[in-house]
C-alpha cells in the first residue's frame, strides 16, 4: 500500500475515534481527488463541491465502519460516486452528453503509463462514438444496468441491444 493511502487509512482511523483535526487532514489529502471524480459524474463544479461535502459527512457518520485493510482512498471514491448518482437520480439529472469512462483515480495514478495511455485512448475512442452509442456503453459497464434493464429504458428489444453492444466492444477491439 502505497504512502498516501495508508495515510488516508490512518486518518480515517483518527475520524472514527472522533478525533476532529483528522478529518481536515483527511480533507487537505484526498479532497481534490474526490472533486475531481464528482465533476466527472455531475458535470457541474457547484454540484460537485455539496457532494464532496456530503461525503466527508458521511466519512465523519461511517468511519467506525471502516476496515483498515481496505484502501481507503477507494472507499473515498466509492462513497463520491454513490453520493453523485443518488444524487443524479434524486434530480433526475441523466446527463449523458460528456461521458468518459470512469476509472478509480487511484487505480489508474498506479498503472504504468502505457496503461495509463490505452486508458486516455479508449476514453478518446468512446468519445467519438456516437451519443447513443456512448449511452449504451456508460448505462451497462458504469452503471451496471442489465441489458434487459437498457431495454426497458430505451424501449427497443433486447437482442437488439445485445447485439450492437456487441458490435461496439468488437470494433473498438480491432482498434485496440
Amino acid at each position: 500500500m502505497d504512502q498516501l493511502v495508508e495515510n488516508i487509512n490512518a486518518q480515517i482511523a483518527r475520524v472514527a475515534k472522533g478525533d476532529q483535526t483528522a478529518l481536515g487532514k483527511l480533507y487537505e489529502l484526498c479532497s481534490g481527488y474526490l472533486l475531481f471524480m464528482a465533476k466527472k459524474y455531475l458535470y457541474d463544479k457547484s454540484y460537485a463541491e455539496d457532494i464532496v461535502s456530503e461525503v466527508f459527512l458521511k466519512v465523519v457518520k461511517s468511519a467506525g465502519d471502516f476496515d483498515k485493510a481496505q484502501n481507503g482512498l477507494n472507499w473515498l471514491f466509492k462513497i463520491t460516486r454513490n453520493t453523485a448518482l443518488n444524487f443524479n437520480q434524486k434530480e433526475n439529472r441523466y446527463m449523458t452528453e460528456n461521458i468518459e469512462t470512469h476509472h478509480d483515480l487511484a487505480e489508474v495514478l498506479s498503472l504504468s503509463p502505457e496503461e495509463q495511455a490505452d486508458i486516455l485512448w479508449l476514453r478518446d475512442k468512446v468519445a467519438e462514438l456516437p451519443k447513443e452509442d456512448r449511452e449504451l456503453l456508460y448505462y451497462r459497464y458504469w452503471e451496471g444496468y442489465t441489458v434487459r434493464e437498457l431495454a426497458q429504458k430505451t424501449g427497443k428489444a433486447t437482442m437488439t441491444l445485445h447485439d450492437k453492444l456487441k458490435r461496439i466492444l468488437k470494433n473498438l477491439k480491432k482498434e485496440l
